[in-house]
């Protein structure tokens, strides 16, 4: 038996938009997203972009720059909740306001019942009782994916170390 656990990668892809949002977020990373797994292989990619809000990609819907993989292991019950609270959300729109609002360095710009990926990362893991940070959760809007990657839950569970360059 599969023990149950939460993938998580962080990832910076190219792009001109991809660069801005790095450099106004000081972030090696532009999106954070889950991977869903089905017996032991993983099957997707499950996060919010700007085109379509948030979905379940293919596997090799994009090519990374550069990434950083996760499994967080956690008890059925955690996993169960967070399946049933993540994949609730598909559909979801993108949360645009909220993009603008770190860029203008605003917090309250925000949109209710819309994502961006790393708020909706950090809320999904709550939803299961994973903190990954010290966030109330009337706040996940300011979760940024560098904000996210720096949760000390990650440490000693990276499962994809290829040697990449740093951008």
């Amino acid at each position: 038996m599969i023990e149950p656990r939460i993938i998580i990668r962080f990832i910076r892809t190219p792009g001109f938009v991809t660069s801005a949002i790095c450099w106004v977020t000081a972030s090696l990373f532009d999106h954070v997203e889950f991977g869903v797994e089905k017996d032991g292989k993983l099957v997707g990619w499950l996060g919010a972009h700007s085109s379509g809000g948030v979905q379940l990609r293919a596997v090799d819907y994009c090519k990374p720059t550069f990434e950083r993989r996760y499994a967080y292991p956690v008890a059925p019950h955690e996993y169960l909740r967070w399946k049933a609270h993540a994949f609730s959300k598909i559909g979801t729109p993108y949360n645009f306001l909220d993009i603008a609002g770190l860029l203008l360095r605003m917090r309250k710009m925000t949109t209710k019942h819309r994502l961006i990926c790393s708020q909706f990362c950090a809320w999904a893991l709550h939803q299961a009782g994973v903190e990954a940070l010290n966030v109330a959760p009337g706040y996940y809007h300011l979760v940024t994916p560098e904000t996210l990657h720096l949760s000390p839950l990650w440490i000693g569970n990276e499962i994809h170390a290829e040697a990449q360059r740093v951008p």
